[in-house]
């Protein structure tokens, strides 16, 4: 038994020793580590790299980057480091302190629209920055959904400065004055969050008829099909129609979707427009 004992005391003073050893080694770590912290904190703009190390985006600048007022610029990070601006359709590309890159357009119209888009106060100066480009073009037209209406109905009115028409326009369909070539486009945003499990099957298309041949059907130009699944966690889906047409004059387009309860409600998230390309 003695020996049994001194066993087990040796086993317990050898395992309390490798204890104490564990403990001082943790706290010198732990020392290190509240040691680089401090001077991170002391040779670094926190606020700035904090976001970093944690993942978020972070967009504060150097005094070197230089951005006009009248910048439109969008996330970039996606392109990877060695893209630059001349190899994509953007006029520059910056990277913030920690590592972030915006990729920018200079262009005062773009500007005007966004902020008109968006509600943003206007803050012109004396360089321009005028719409009536947008809505007097003519044989062109851009509306949006009005949901205070049932069903929703497009309207011309219902976003002062952005939907218009300089078409005749009359029961949801544009009506073409002059033959030719027309760019046409339309797009519905769905919400499923209220269905489920299976989402609906749904239909969007554009066509075209003449009002004076109706026993002919509408033609059907372009047409898109989502749904009649399970869902899978995406509750929103945005059906985008577009395409060029060669349009006699008469003709009225339209744009349909099958299933109305599923239209997103968001102001701008629905809208069908026309504009023609040659003269």
């Amino acid at each position: 038994m003695s020996l049994r004992c001194n066993s087990y005391l040796q086993n317990g003073s050898k395992l309390k020793t490798v204890l104490i050893i564990s403990l001082l080694l943790n706290l010198i770590l732990l020392g290190v580590c509240l040691g680089l912290r401090l001077w991170w904190r002391n040779n670094h703009d926190t606020s700035v790299n904090d976001g970093a190390l944690h993942g978020e985006r972070c967009y504060s600048f150097g005094s070197e980057v230089n951005l006009s007022k009248d910048s439109v610029c969008v996330s970039c990070d996606h392109l990877g480091d060695d893209v630059r601006a001349e190899d994509t359709l953007y006029d520059v590309i910056v990277s913030s302190k920690c590592g972030n890159r915006l990729c920018c357009y200079r262009d005062r119209d773009i500007w005007s629209l966004i902020h008109m888009v968006l509600e943003i106060p206007d803050q012109r100066s004396t360089e321009g920055g005028d719409l009536t480009w947008w809505y007097n073009r003519p044989d062109a037209a851009h509306l949006f959904l009005d949901h205070s209406l049932s069903p929703p109905q497009w309207s011309p009115n219902n976003v002062p400065g952005v939907s218009f028409t300089n078409l005749p326009f009359n029961n949801n369909r544009i009506s073409i004055q002059r033959e030719g070539l027309y760019f046409v486009y339309a797009v519905f945003s769905l919400d499923f969050s209220n269905f489920g499990p299976g989402i609906p099957q749904v239909y969007h298309n554009i066509t075209s008829q003449h009002p004076l041949l109706t026993r002919t059907g509408p033609e059907l130009h372009f047409m898109n099909k989502y749904g009649g699944f399970t869902k899978s966690g995406q509750n929103y889906y945005s059906s985008f129609l577009s395409g060029i047409l060669h349009l006699r004059r008469g003709v009225e387009i339209a744009t349909q979707i099958s299933l109305h309860s599923m239209i997103d409600i968001t102001k701008y998230s629905n809208y069908f427009g026309v504009f023609k390309l040659n003269k």
